[in-house]
């Protein structure tokens, strides 16, 4: 019975190897996908309007105009006062969305367009604001 313990035995180590190894890819994928999300700049449409961000992640923020939904699909425009950008989000709209809102729409620029994939709405804005946050 030993004989067939120590021919078995490298079989083992070789398959506990392999999926320690897996293991280890698949949470170093998971941990670079998730940095590279939070990494993302805040921008507003007067930096999107200035500056190369095509292609990559983002924080845009500003105010919201022409919402238009058909479905699941939200378009609408975020602006800062001098610029405007043109977002697309699929999903579920958050439930304070709407009109003049102030928005954080995170996702990935394309082009005059950003591609959406999380929105958030801020809580406080314009005179409702507390001071100490204006």
């Amino acid at each position: 019975m030993n004989i067939r313990q120590r021919r078995h035995s490298p079989v083992r180590r070789k398959n506990k190897l392999l999926v320690t190894t897996v293991g280890i890819l698949v949470l170093l994928g998971v941990l670079g996908t998730t940095s590279m999300n939070a990494s993302a700049a805040f921008v507003s449409p007067t930096q999107l309007s200035e500056d190369r961000y095509d292609g990559e992640w983002v924080n845009l923020e500003g105010s919201v105009q022409n919402l238009d939904t058909q479905g699941q699909t939200a378009t609408f425009e975020v602006t800062d006062g001098n610029y405007s950008t043109s977002v697309v989000y699929e999903g579920t709209l958050p439930e304070t969305m709407g009109e003049n809102r102030i928005v954080v729409a995170k996702g990935r620029v394309d082009g005059d367009t950003l591609v959406a994939k999380q929105l958030s709405v801020r809580a406080h804005e314009g005179s409702e604001r507390p001071a100490e946050t204006r």
